[in-house]
């Protein structure tokens, strides 16, 4: 556990940010967008009594990596977040940041990302690992899984589809709370199997020539040691596979709720996630 006088504390961190080594770094990251940045890093403690315990170098250590992306922590956003987890801050990409990643990069013609509904999937082939899905179709409100795909400007294209009950079994897998009957994947779940999707999706099929994919896929739900300048990530909820660290932590603030409802695609707005607690009770554990 954090010594007590390494934990947050409200005038605490406020010192810390106000130092000129950090003040200097969050600068050469996001230059005059630096000082709004920062505010918004008061803010967030401000507003969640959890941070109280932790520890105050890896708040601003997690931030930065916000920064280095220049994804906005306002939760309002949707973009990125920060999560305290025990006496330690994670970082987190969000749903609508990944979306925001993707296209700066130029390289996406469109990004989809929805719930599939009783319906309207019309056909899957498994050999050519190919979807057709008509909303015309859906014969009720019932989701049955969700998908997520994109098409780049060569005109290469993929798309994911997850059954309900897949998405189901990697929350429990790798969250603790949902383990324990708790935590947004019981509170909204369509929020949180959406992203799981599509981060799967990118990690899996986006080029990998993409730099800035491949670093939020490396910092993405990760907590941080270290100094600002020489920040090193630890997995603090993944115990059990190496392998997946990138995916194992899917414990959300509210700031997921509010992405959950913004537009999915960039050619053209979605259709609004149903809010939480609407997932039926015989899919809940």
């Amino acid at each position: 556990m954090a010594d007590k006088k390494e934990t947050v504390g409200l005038v605490a961190l406020k010192d810390a940010l106000s130092t000129q080594s950090v003040k200097e770094r969050f600068e050469q990251m996001l230059g005059k967008k630096s000082a709004g940045f920062i505010s918004n890093i008061m803010s967030v403690a401000q507003n969640n009594e959890k941070f109280q315990n932790v520890e105050r170098s890896s708040v601003i250590l997690a931030a930065a990596q916000a920064a280095s992306l220049d994804l906005s922590i306002n939760p309002n956003l949707g973009l990125a977040a920060l999560i305290p987890y025990v006496n330690i801050c994670q970082f987190q990409v969000q749903r609508d940041g990944w979306v925001e990643l993707c296209l700066r990069t130029g390289q996406f013609e469109y990004i989809v990302n929805e719930i599939v509904y009783e319906g309207e999937l019309v056909k899957r082939d498994r050999f050519t690992d190919t979807y057709i899905f008509d909303e015309t179709k859906r014969k009720s409100d019932k989701p049955i899984g969700y998908m997520a795909a994109f098409k780049l400007i060569d005109g290469y294209r993929k798309t994911v589809y997850w059954t309900f009950e897949e998405c189901k079994a990697h929350g429990l897998k790798y969250s603790q709370t949902f383990k324990k009957g708790k935590g947004l994947w019981v509170d909204n779940f369509h929020a949180m199997a959406l992203k799981t999707v599509l981060k799967h999706l990118l990690k899996k099929y986006a080029p990998k020539s993409i730099e800035i994919i491949n670093k939020a896929m490396e910092v993405d739900q990760a907590a941080f040691t270290g100094s600002i300048d020489n920040p090193q990530p630890v997995y603090v909820d993944n115990d059990n596979n190496a392998g997946e660290k990138n995916m194992a932590t899917e414990e959300f603030q509210e700031a997921e709720v509010v992405a959950s409802k913004q537009p999915t695609s960039h050619a053209a707005p979605a259709a609004e996630a149903p809010a939480a607690g609407e997932v039926p009770e015989e899919y809940k554990i």
